[in-house]
């Protein structure tokens, strides 16, 4: 029998007693339901979540903007110090230079009785040798200096980089499932999901399509069948429910229905997800209600 899994009416399951050795006969019958208005408790929620959203946004951008300020004030720094060092080392080979051709003009003013000359070449060999030693010093001082330690580069979480990118279901997901950021491996199992899902002609950011990447993933946590569970025990909402025609040779059409059970869009869903047809999930849901377990 097929069963449109994309309708959001509720079904009816009704399961007949057959003979024993004949497999019992499944009826799915449709039901109207009655329109839900959005919880606004989901409404806050999800106020909630965008609103952390654009802080975490903020605090990402802070910190990134923090990290180049820190990065620009550290290579001023290093630039200042290392042109100051340039500067004294080239003043130093300056000063040797004068005081190389002084030495060599006081040379030739005693060779030539030049006395007056070559006292006067001798003070300036003696300032040029003062400030020598200080220049050496300075020197001594900037290299000796320490030096800043520069900042780590910022690098933003690579989960929260490829969250960013996407929409804001997907981030969520992504956030959920954090490996598939982190591991190039399990990126790119996750990239043939989603391009198979869209093969499939499967809409991304639906219900279906997370469905389908998370079978092809294989991804089913415990939280996942405890949801599952939770769901099957949610009382229903419905308006109304046509009666039901006799669907089997020991059907009477009339009295109660013992094994009648409805399951709404939510189940169906929770079914497919779980791999089972609705008919099984009905059994299940009705096996139950039956041991007492779901009322």
């Amino acid at each position: 029998m097929n069963i449109d899994d994309n309708n959001d009416d509720p079904i009816e399951i009704e399961l007949t007693e057959e003979p024993a050795g004949e497999e019992p006969v499944v009826v799915v019958e449709k039901t109207e339901e009655e329109p839900e208005n959005k919880d606004p408790v989901d409404n806050s929620l999800e106020t909630l979540k965008e609103q952390l959203e654009r802080e975490r946004q903020a605090r990402a951008e802070a910190e990134r903007r923090a990290n180049e300020a820190a990065q620009s004030a550290y290579q001023a720094q290093a630039e200042a110090q290392d042109s100051n060092l340039h500067l004294v080392t080239n003043a130093i080979e300056t000063v040797n230079q004068t005081q190389s051709i002084l030495k060599a003009n006081y040379r030739d003013a005693m060779s030539a009785g030049d006395y007056d000359t070559a006292a006067e070449i001798q003070s300036e060999m003696s300032a040029n040798a003062a400030k020598l030693l200080q220049l050496e010093q300075g020197k001594q001082a900037l290299e000796a200096a320490p030096r800043q330690e520069a900042p780590r580069p910022y690098t933003a979480d690579p989960v929260e980089a490829l969250a960013s990118q996407l929409s804001p279901r997907s981030a969520d997901w992504v956030r959920r499932h954090p490996e598939y950021a982190t591991d190039p491996r399990l990126y790119n199992k996750m990239l043939a999901a989603h391009n198979l899902a869209v093969a499939d002609g499967i809409d991304p950011d639906t219900d279906s399509y997370f469905s389908s990447i998370e079978d092809t993933l294989r991804i089913r946590s415990r939280d996942e069948y405890e949801d599952a569970t939770s769901s099957a025990a949610k009382p229903l909402q419905r308006r109304s429910a046509p009666p039901a025609a006799p669907v089997s040779r020991s059907g009477t059409g009339t009295g109660t229905r013992p094994n009648r059970v409805t399951l709404t869009a939510e189940e169906r869903e929770m079914a497919s997800m779980m791999g089972m047809t609705p008919e099984e999930y009905g059994r299940n849901k009705l096996a139950l209600k039956k041991e007492g377990r779901m009322n």
